[in-house]
């Protein structure tokens, strides 16, 4: 009983090696906080399509499916909400000051807002690996 058709494994090995390595680059934020947030938001979609593409008779299989559709849909949103906030961060730092005490005000800003950036991007990217390593899981089973 063959459970997929040989063009399926060559779609999932793709998506598992290409995927993994857009994810060490999103985890290592090497191109910014932003542009990872939509690297994310872009394996997002791709998983979301490789579920959705996913067949299985196995109703277990088909639960763990449902189930990282939703953590996919979840995570999203969270990286819509970090990219969101990089966007606001970035037109806040270019608004002119008037005075030193502005001045010292957006750079305070600027240094907090920074570090719940990475804070929030380090969560992420921990959500968003296990999530990786769940769906290849998945994939691999059934």
């Amino acid at each position: 009983m063959q459970h997929q058709m040989p063009q399926d494994h060559d779609e999932i090995a793709s998506f598992i090696t290409e995927e993994t390595h857009r994810l060490a680059t999103i985890s290592m934020n090497d191109y910014g906080f932003q542009l990872s947030a939509r690297m994310a938001l872009s394996y997002l979609e791709r998983a979301t399509r490789v579920l959705e593409s996913k067949r299985s008779r196995n109703q277990e299989i088909i639960n763990a499916l449902g189930a990282l559709k939703a953590a996919a849909a979840a995570i999203a949103r969270e990286y819509a909400q970090l990219e969101k906030f990089c966007t606001d961060c970035e037109r806040f730092s270019h608004q002119e000051t008037k005075n030193v005490i502005e001045w010292i005000s957006k750079w305070v800003v600027r240094a907090i807002s920074r570090e719940y950036m990475g804070t929030a991007s380090y969560h992420l990217a921990h959500k968003i690996r296990t999530f990786h390593s769940m769906l290849c899981s998945v994939l691999i089973e059934g």
